[in-house]
């Protein structure tokens, strides 16, 4: 039974949580110290504001107006607020102040200590010398500023809280979404692993990385049920292809093996050996050079090849076999004169196209060999006007070991356009046979930067 998926955040989440108190306690200290600014700022305005209404009460007034409005405030201002009258010799007259603050509070704004009707208390004051000598205090407490925070505070923790229970249902939410989607390609990789090759991860439309990596998967499960196949396919087909030539070999080999047999008849047979050997021989090279060309492996040997000259050596090389098939050789060169590639792999397939020309065309025709310019790639083109493969077998002809020997006659291994077919794939290209009309045209296509 397969484990289920579990995640586990919890060193993240801790750290993540510390990241946020951190972050909300930093911002709680920087707006409390802005605040504390903010706060001095406006009473020490209210509080010189309030002194400037109650030197002028006292020159309207005179000092008992100005203790009556002094006892009227001390009564019915805010708590934070403080008063108190005080003569040349530090005697309270009015206010709520019981004793004068020391040290004595500039015109300005200056923190002082005093005693009041709750005990002693420290505050922000400013002052005024009357003009009878006695003193005048207008001051403010933090009373103000500590409740300003305290609700500052409050309304912090309120929003940690809901950014803390946010954060985890997101992270719930976002949890047994990533475990749904993980337990998915698990379950895909397990079906692979127990031998389902046809079993694919589900992709949406929404593009997310479980989409981007289960399309990925399925490239390669794509790719290596691909080289599977292919490779079951090279496999039941050397089993059927060698067993002829094995077993002549064999029957070539008893008959040298017969003490009866004259010199001749033996030399032939190891002959036939020979021959049978050879063709083996090169049914396996050709196998092998697919399988590179396919693996990717000859990409090492990819290089800055001429193109040209390349079509140009071959075609004169092949030149000579055409003639002897009773066919005409036309070549035209108007491609990319320098490609990246694999010299040795084009040569070989652009001689296996001739050659299929030269076997299958027939006598007469006449046989083209092509480089083009394409839609971004080069063209190697081998048209030639005879029989051409029919319509319905132009897909198979490229598998390895097909033979259209009703059609096309002879005994070749089959492994010619699955070569050219490799080629054409190590190059980022593709090999296409079309009608000629009449006739194949066979197009070799090949990425100029290079391999794809």
């Amino acid at each position: 039974m397969r484990p289920s998926l579990r995640l586990r955040p919890l060193a993240f989440t801790a750290f993540a949580m510390t990241i946020v108190v951190g972050a909300v306690a930093l911002a709680f200290y920087m707006v409390n110290l802005e605040a504390e600014h903010v706060f001095l700022d406006r009473e020490r305005d209210d509080a010189l504001a309030e002194r400037q209404i109650l030197l002028d009460a006292f020159i309207r007034e005179g000092p008992r107006g100005l203790a009556s409005r002094m006892e009227r405030r001390s009564r019915l201002a805010a708590p934070e607020a403080h008063y108190g009258v005080f003569d040349a010799a530090g005697r309270r007259i009015s206010g709520d102040l019981l004793t004068a603050p020391t040290p004595l509070p500039t015109a300005d704004w200056s923190k002082v200590r005093a005693r009041g009707e709750t005990g002693l208390i420290m505050f922000y004051a400013t002052s005024a010398r009357l003009p009878d000598g006695s003193l005048l205090i207008v001051g403010r407490d933090a009373a103000g500023q500590r409740d300003f925070e305290a609700r500052i505070a409050g309304g912090l923790l309120i929003a940690l809280a809901v950014v803390v229970v946010a954060s985890l249902g997101v992270g719930l939410l976002l949890n047994a979404l990533v475990i749904r989607r993980a337990e998915a390609v698990a379950g895909v990789a397990e079906r692979i692993a127990a031998g389902d090759l046809g079993a694919r991860a589900e992709v949406s439309e929404r593009g997310d990385a479980f989409d981007r990596i289960g399309a990925s998967l399925n490239r390669m499960l794509n790719r290596i049920e691909e080289l599977l196949t292919g490779m079951r396919t090279v496999t039941d087909s050397l089993a059927h292809d060698l067993r002829t030539p094995l077993t002549r070999m064999r029957s070539a080999v008893d008959s040298a093996l017969d003490p009866a047999i004259s010199d001749g008849d033996c030399r032939a047979a190891l002959e036939e050996v020979s021959l049978e050997l050879e063709r083996v021989s090169s049914v396996f090279t050709a196998l092998i050079d697919i399988a590179r060309a396919e693996s990717g492996l000859s990409r090492e040997m990819m290089q800055p090849v001429q193109l040209d000259e390349v079509v140009l050596d071959v075609a004169s090389l092949f030149a000579p076999v055409l003639e002897d098939a009773g066919q005409h050789l036309e070549v035209v060169t108007q491609g990319p004169p320098v490609i990246e590639g694999h010299e040795q792999l084009l040569r070989q397939a652009i001689g296996n196209l001739l050659f299929n020309a030269a076997r299958h065309a027939g006598s007469g025709a006449t046989v083209k060999l092509e480089v083009l310019n394409g839609a971004g790639v080069a063209e190697i083109v081998v048209a030639d006007n005879g029989p051409g493969i029919p319509e319905a077998d132009r897909g198979r002809v490229k598998d390895r070991f097909v033979r259209l020997d009703e059609a096309r006659g002879g005994s070749g291994s089959g492994l010619g356009l699955s070569i050219v077919a490799a080629a054409a794939k190590l190059h980022g290209g593709e090999l296409r046979l079309e009608d000629n009309r009449p006739g194949l045209r066979a197009v070799l296509t090949l990425a100029p930067g290079g391999s794809a």
